[in-house]
């Protein structure tokens, strides 16, 4: 057997490691930084397998296998685990009375037989897998048996699909009746996952490149190995620059104030139907004097709970929620012929607002337009 004991760090190698030292930072950060919710820890579990997976390459591409042969492919099985952590992430920002059920852990399933087929390899003799390492990073690489593509394949495909998932989870919300700050936090979070679809995107290039070589080239995941640490890089600037945002988007912690209270998302979900419902068919959003006291008084619900509901449900303040109600009032009268002899702000003043300044402002901000634009463009005529 040749025996390979010098320890090289390329430029490649100082990347991995830079990375690796990062997500480790980062894990520590957020595990001792922040309140102790359910999404902090799915992220934390995500980059500390992307990390050990830097640790994977770092320890093959510096030849430190030699050294530590038993933390080769170490990261292999918990790549399974991505696709489902990812998934109830994304679940754990999105509903604050989020909890696992023990059919949850099926997802796990995958991982377990990942196990089951690197177990020969793990429990290999030192000397035996250092010889089948150094033999698989030459240059005609592993080669791609029927056992490694369908490993390969499997991994790959089934991260696509929790992220698939995950994104069809945050396209329903952001096409519902939320706030502009929690549809904001949402976009955010929707170009998170499309960069873990890139990233396993790029993993399948590879993969057909190795179909198309006939063995795996190890080179090949210099790519994959780059955009895995510029993910974690770039989590770490936005957790150090924009620390608030950052706790606010990825971590969820705008909802901390509310984690105490015993309601079920059940009960939220029936209150805000209520309101909904009493808003739409009594429309008290059209007096002028309509304040949370006065709503609370009228639904005989607390002032807490409706802010609450409104917050949680919607990510809207009550004067988001009230002024949207008025908004869609104001539209839909400037379109109704029966409202054409009145002027714009008349029909502002009848849809509850009660300052011309106000009206102007969450107009063009809802609607992207000023009120005589709309008007213009709905009617094709100049006002």
């Amino acid at each position: 057997m040749e025996n390979q004991t010098d320890i090289t760090f390329d430029t490649w190698s100082v990347l991995l490691l830079f990375g690796l030292l990062q997500g480790l930072f980062l894990s520590i950060v957020l595990t001792t930084g922040v309140p102790k919710k359910k999404s902090k820890y799915f992220l934390i579990s995500l980059i500390a397998i992307l990390s050990l997976n830097l640790l994977n390459y770092l320890v093959i591409n510096s030849t430190l296998y030699t050294k530590i042969p038993h933390f080769t492919y170490l990261s292999l099985p918990f790549l399974f685990l991505i696709g489902p952590l990812f998934m109830y992430y994304i679940k754990s920002i999105l509903s604050v009375r989020f909890t696992l059920k023990l059919s949850d852990f099926l997802h796990a399933l995958p991982f377990l037989l990942a196990i089951v087929y690197m177990l020969p390899f793990f429990i290999l003799p030192v000397d035996k897998k250092i010889a089948l390492v150094q033999n698989q990073i030459r240059s005609n690489g592993q080669s791609f048996d029927l056992g490694t593509k369908v490993f390969s394949v499997a991994q790959i495909v089934q991260c696509l699909v929790y992220v698939v998932i995950s994104l069809r989870l945050l396209s329903k919300k952001t096409h519902g009746n939320i706030g502009k700050v929690y549809k904001n936090k949402l976009i955010w979070l929707k170009r998170f996952a499309m960069g873990f679809l890139v990233f396993w995107l790029i993993d399948f290039l590879a993969l057909l490149w190795y179909f198309q070589k006939g063995f795996i080239d190890i080179r090949a995941y210099y790519l994959t190995m780059f955009c895995c640490a510029l993910a974690i890089h770039t989590l770490v600037v936005l957790a150090i620059k924009s620390n608030k945002a950052f706790n606010e988007v990825f971590l969820d912690t705008a909802k901390e104030k509310y984690k105490s209270s015993s309601l079920l998302e059940s009960d939220l979900k029936r209150h805000l139907s209520e309101i909904l419902t009493y808003m739409e068919n009594e429309k008290p959003y059209l007096h002028h004097d309509l304040s949370l006291s006065k709503l609370s008084e009228d639904l005989n619900k607390p002032k807490y709970l409706i802010s609450q509901v409104l917050n949680v449900e919607l990510g809207k303040s009550f004067y988001e929620f009230l002024n949207e109600h008025r908004f869609k009032e104001v539209k839909s009268r400037l379109t109704s012929p029966e409202y054409q002899h009145l002027t714009i702000l008349a029909v502002a003043y009848d849809s509850g607002f009660s300052n011309k300044n106000t009206f102007n402002k969450v107009f063009k901000k809802l609607s992207g337009t000023t009120p005589s634009e709309f008007l213009k463009s709905t009617s094709g005529t100049d006002v």
